[in-house]
C-alpha cells in the first residue's frame, strides 16, 4: 500500500467487516494551534507528541471505524487565575449548542466519615485519575474517591473533578464520574455494546464485528458530549472554554470550515483492473486542547472493499481542503501519477499546499530559519572577504569587475524545498538543451573540418568570435606595467604561498589518501605536490632490507612477482597496475592502499588488514586470503573468479558492479556489507555469518549459503535461483524479487522473522525446514518439497500451492487464509489452531490422517 499525504495529516487505514459487508474505514487527523489570529496546521510528529503528553488517552486517539454520531473532547487542566476562589472552581466548556460544566476542587480527604476542606491550587489536571472512581469501580479504575466495603474505614483521596448538579454528599453511594475526556474502550459502558457471538457469524462474517454490535462503542466521550441528532459537525462550529488557560479566563474560537478527502485504488486481484474510489470526510470529532490553544479534528467516512484485510489496497491520497471550495478531480488524479512515478515522487514530497486548504499556513519539513552557526558565519565573511579584495584588484588591472564577479546585494534567500520540483524540471529542460546543443556542435564541427574551415556554423554555435572579441578588449584594458603588488589580494596570495612552505603532515596525508582513493582513474598528470615515493623492484626490496618506511610508496607499473613480503606496512601505497602474480604478503597493513589494474595471479594474503582499500578495477584471480580482515571497503568495477577467502571477516563493505565468479568464501564474516549491480556465481559461502547487509539488483546463480548465520539482511529486486540455503541459520530476511526463485534448497533451514511476501518460488526444497513468525503472504509455491516443514505463527495468507507436498509437516498456529492448493499432499499434517477460513482445497489434493484438532475454518459458509 504507498499512501500519499501532506505531513500535516495524520492517516488512519482500518478495514473492517461488519453485517456482510467488507469496508475500509478512513480517518483524517490533523492538529490546528489556534494561538494566533489564523489557524496554523500542526506536524504529524507534533500530533502525537502532544497526544502522548497532554490527551489523556494512552496514545490511542482513534480507532479508524467512523463514529455514527459526531462529539466533542476536551483535555488539559483547570486554572484558578481568574476564579475568586482558589481553592474551587467551575469549568465549562460549550461547543455549538451543548454547554457542559464541571466543577474542580483543590485535593480533598476522607477520614473518618468525613471530606476534608479542598487545599488550595492554581492549576488541576483534568485527566480520569482525578475523577470519581477508582480500583474496582469498573467505569473508572483509575479515579478515586470510590469506596468498597473493605475501604470503609481507610484514609481516601475525594475526587478532584465532579458535576455540579451530582456533587458527592453520601460516601455510602455510589456517583457517576463525570469528565470531558475519553472513556476507554474496555470500561463496561462502552464494551457492553460489543455485540453477541452467534454460530451464523461465525460461519459468514469471522472475524468482522457482531452484527448485533452498538456502532456507538466507537465514540469515546460521554452521552452529554455527543450530538445523536447529527452526522457530523457543521462548518464554523464554534466553542468557548472557561477556566481551562493559564492566560485567558475564556478561550473563544470557530473551526475552519474543511473537509477531508480520499481517493483510494484498489485491485481485487492481479488479473483484475485498479479502481479508483473517492470518499469526502466528515468532521466527526473535536478535540479540544484549551491550555496549549490548540484543537484536534478528526474526519471520518467509510468506503466498500472486498476483503476484510485491506490487501486490494494499492494506494490511498489523503488531503483537506475547503468545504466551499473543493478541488477538482483531476487534481488530485495527477498528483496520485506525480507520486507513483519512482522519479518524481521524491520531488512532491514537499509541496504540501497541494494537498491542503489554499491560504493556510502548515509547519511543514522546511527547517525554520534560524542564526547561522560559528563556522557558517565566518565561511561567508571569508567569501565575502575575497570577492571584496578581488573585485578591487581587477579594478586595479583596469577590468570590469561587474563582468566578472557581479555584486550581489543583501543576504541570499534560503533555499524553499517547495520549489524543488520546478528547479529539477528547469534543469531537466537545461540538460535537453544542452544535449541538443552539442549534437548539433558535432555536426557542425564535421562540416568545418570537411570545408577547411570554411562554414561558419560552428563558430556561431560555439560563441568562439564573440569570445576572442572579449577577450582581446579585455587585454586592450589590461594595464600589465602596472605594479599590482599592494593590492589586498596579491598580499593575500604571498600569505597563502608562504603557508604552503611548510605543509602540514595531515594534508599531505589526506593528499596521499585522495589518490589512493582515485587510482582507478588516469590522474597521475594531476597531482598537487610529490609527496609519494616513486620505488622500482629493486629499490623496494633495498628499503625492505634496510628497514625503512614502506608506507605511501608510489609503485606505478613495475613487477613485484615472485616475492615475499612480511609484517611490512604498506599503508598509502599506490599498487597501480602492479604485476602481484605468486607473490605472498604475511602479517601487512594495506590500509588506505590502492591496488587498481594490478596482476593477483596465485597472490597470497595471510593475516593481512585491509582498511579503506581501492580495489576498483581490479580482476582477482586465483588468489587466496587467509584470515584477512577487510574494514570500510568500498570498490567500483571489481572482478573475483577462482579466489579463496578463508576466516577472513568483512565490516562496512560495499560492493558495486562487481563479479563473484567460482570463489570460496569459507567461515567468513560480513557485518554491514551491501552489494549492488554485481553478479554472484557459482560461489561458495558455506560456515559464513552474513549480519546486516544486503544484495541488492544482483544476479545470484548456483551459490551456497549452508550452514551459514544470516541476520537483518534483504535480498531487493534480485534474480536467485540453483542456490543452497540448507542447514542455515535465517534471522530477520527480507526478500523483494519480480524474478521467480527456482530451484532454491532451504532443507534443515531455520528461517525466523522474515519478510518472504509476494515471491515466486518454483521447484524448491524446503524440507524439515522451520518458518517461524514469518510473513509469506501473496506468494506461490510450484512443485515445491516442503516434507516436514514446520510454519508455526508464520502467515501465508492468499497464497498460491501447486504440485506441493507437505506429507509429516507441523502447521501449529500459521495462518492460510484466502490461499489456494491444487494436487497438494497433505499426509499426516498437523494443523491444530491453523487458519484455514476461505481456503480452495481441490479435489485433486491428498489428504490423509491429518490433526485437525482447533483447525479454524471460519467463516466456512461465505463465499469466496
Amino acid at each position: 500500500m504507498k499512501i500519499t499525504k501532506p505531513t500535516s495529516i495524520s492517516l488512519q487505514v482500518r478495514p473492517y467487516r461488519w453485517r456482510g459487508e467488507s469496508r475500509i474505514g478512513l480517518s483524517i487527523l490533523v492538529m490546528v494551534d489556534a494561538s494566533s489570529l489564523t489557524p496554523v496546521l500542526e506536524t504529524e510528529s507534533k500530533l502525537w507528541d502532544t497526544a502522548k503528553a497532554e490527551m489523556d488517552c494512552g496514545g490511542a486517539i482513534e480507532y479508524g471505524i467512523p463514529k455514527v454520531n459526531p462529539e466533542f473532547l476536551v483535555s488539559g487542566k483547570a486554572f484558578s487565575a481568574f476564579s475568586p476562589s482558589n481553592n474551587e472552581l467551575d469549568v465549562t466548556v460549550k461547543v455549538n449548542d451543548k454547554t457542559k460544566q464541571l466543577r474542580v476542587f483543590g485535593d480533598r480527604l476522607i477520614q473518618d466519615g468525613k471530606i476534608s476542606k479542598a487545599e488550595a491550587f492554581e492549576e488541576m489536571s483534568l485527566n480520569w485519575s482525578n475523577s470519581y472512581g477508582g480500583e474496582g469501580y469498573s467505569n473508572n479504575p483509575l479515579g478515586k474517591g470510590w469506596i468498597s466495603e473493605s475501604q470503609s474505614n481507610e484514609p481516601k483521596y475525594m475526587p478532584n473533578v465532579e458535576h455540579p448538579h451530582d456533587l458527592i454528599i453520601d460516601l455510602k453511594k455510589e456517583y457517576k464520574t463525570y469528565n470531558f475526556g475519553p472513556q476507554n474502550m474496555t470500561w463496561p459502558i462502552r464494551f457492553e455494546k460489543i455485540g453477541n457471538f452467534s454460530e451464523e457469524w461465525k460461519k459468514l462474517d469471522f472475524p468482522g464485528f457482531f452484527p448485533d454490535m452498538d456502532p456507538t462503542i466507537f465514540n469515546a466521550a460521554q452521552s452529554d458530549q455527543i450530538w445523536d441528532d447529527l452526522d457530523f459537525l457543521p462548518n464554523n462550529c464554534q466553542f468557548a472554554v472557561t477556566n481551562m488557560n493559564s492566560e485567558k479566563q475564556i478561550w473563544r474560537g470557530v473551526t475552519p470550515a474543511w473537509n477531508g478527502k480520499c481517493y483510494v485504488v484498489l485491485q481485487k486481484d492481479k488479473n483484475s483492473n485498479e479502481e479508483l474510489l473517492q470518499a469526502t470526510l466528515r468532521l466527526k470529532t473535536l478535540w479540544l486542547l484549551p491550555n496549549l490553544e490548540k484543537y484536534l479534528l478528526i474526519f471520518q467516512e467509510s468506503i466498500p472493499c472486498w476483503y476484510e484485510d485491506g490487501s486490494e489496497i494499492k494506494h490511498i491520497l489523503a488531503a483537506l481542503e475547503w468545504s466551499y471550495s473543493p478541488k477538482p478531480e483531476e487534481h488530485y488524479l495527477y498528483f496520485i501519477s506525480l507520486r507513483e512515478d519512482h522519479y518524481s515522487s521524491a520531488l512532491t514530497a514537499y509541496k504540501d499546499e497541494d494537498l491542503l486548504p489554499e491560504n493556510v499556513d502548515y509547519k511543514g519539513l522546511t527547517p525554520e530559519p534560524n542564526s547561522l552557526g560559528e563556522m557558517s558565519e565566518k565561511l561567508i565573511k571569508y567569501q565575502e572577504y575575497i570577492k571584496r579584495i578581488s573585485r578591487e584588484h581587477l579594478k586595479e588591472m583596469g577590468l570590469n569587475a561587474d563582468y566578472y564577479l557581479p555584486q550581489e546585494v543583501g543576504p541570499q534567500p534560503r533555499a524553499n524545498l517547495k520549489y524543488l520540483p520546478e528547479k529539477q524540471k528547469w534543469q531537466d529542460d537545461r540538460a535537453d538543451q544542452l544535449r541538443l546543443h552539442f549534437e548539433k556542435v558535432k555536426e557542425a564541427r564535421k562540416k568545418f573540418l570537411l570545408t577547411n574551415g570554411s562554414d561558419k556554423e560552428l563558430n556561431e554555435l560555439t560563441g568562439s568570435d564573440k569570445f576572442y572579441e572579449t577577450v582581446k578588449r579585455d587585454f586592450d584594458n589590461l594595464d600589465s606595467n602596472k605594479d599590482l603588488s599592494h593590492t589586498k589580494f596579491s598580499k593575500y596570495q604571498g600569505l597563502v604561498k608562504n603557508l604552503n612552505t611548510n605543509v602540514d603532515p595531515r594534508l599531505e596525508r589526506l593528499e596521499k589518501k585522495a589518490l589512493s582513493m582515485s587510482s582507478h582513474y588516469d590522474l597521475e598528470g594531476f597531482k598537487l605536490t610529490d609527496n609519494a615515493i616513486k620505488c622500482s623492484r629493486d629499490s623496494l626490496i633495498n628499503r625492505v632490507d634496510s628497514k625503512l618506511d614502506t608506507t605511501g610508496l608510489y609503485l606505478s607499473n613495475i613487477d613485484l612477482s615472485n616475492l615475499v613480503f612480511k609484517n611490512l606496512d604498506f599503508s598509502l601505497t599506490i599498487f597501480r597496475n602492479v604485476n602481484l602474480s605468486n607473490s605472498t604478503f604475511e602479517n601487512c597493513v594495506f590500509n588506505d592502499s590502492a591496488f587498481s589494474f594490478a596482476n593477483f595471479d596465485n597472490t597470497s594474503f595471510v593475516s593481512c588488514e585491509f582498511k579503506s582499500p581501492n580495489f576498483s578495477q581490479t580482476h582477482l584471480t586465483n588468489a587466496t586470503f587467509h584470515k584477512s580482515s577487510f574494514e570500510k571497503f568500498v570498490t567500483l568495477n571489481n572482478e573475483i573468479e577462482n579466489s579463496n577467502f578463508v576466516s577472513c571477516k568483512f565490516k562496512d563493505c560495499m560492493w558495486q558492479d562487481t563479479n563473484l565468479k567460482d570463489s570460496k568464501f569459507f567461515e567468513c564474516t560480513f557485518e554491514a556489507f551491501m552489494v549492488l549491480e554485481s553478479q554472484l556465481i557459482n560461489c561458495d559461502f558455506t560456515n559464513s555469518e552474513l549480519v546486516r547487509g544486503s544484495l541488492s539488483a544482483c544476479k545470484v546463480l548456483n551459490c551456497k549459503f549452508c550452514e551459514s548465520y544470516i541476520t537483518r539482511f534483504a535480498l531487493t529486486n534480485i534474480e536467485l535461483s540453483y542456490s543452497d540455503f540448507s542447514k542455515s541459520r535465517i534471522k530477520a530476511l527480507s526478500v523483494i524479487s519480480e524474478a521467480p526463485l527456482k530451484n532454491i534448497n532451504f532443507s534443515e533451514s531455520f528461517i525466523e522473522n522474515s519478510s518472504l511476501r509476494k515471491l515466486n518460488f518454483i521447484e524448491c526444497t524446503f524440507n524439515s525446514a522451520s518458518i517461524i513468525n514469518s510473513e509469506l503472504s501473496f506468494s506461490s509455491f510450484e512443485n515445491c518439497n516442503a516434507k516436514e516443514i514446520q510454519i508455526p505463527d508464520s502467515v501465508l495468507r492468499v497464497c498460491t500451492f501447486d504440485m506441493v507436498d507437505f506429507s509429516n509437516s507441523n502447521f501449529i498456529g500459521g495462518t492460510f487464509t484466502r490461499s489456494s492448493f491444487s494436487q497438494v499432499n497433505f499426509t499426516h499434517v498437523n494443523f491444530f489452531r491453523c487458519e484455514m477460513g476461505m481456503t480452495v482445497i481441490n479435489d485433486y489434493c491428498i489428504e490423509h490422517e491429518n490433526y485437525m484438532t482447533q483447525i479454524q475454518l471460519e467463516p466456512s459458509e461465505r463465499e469466496i
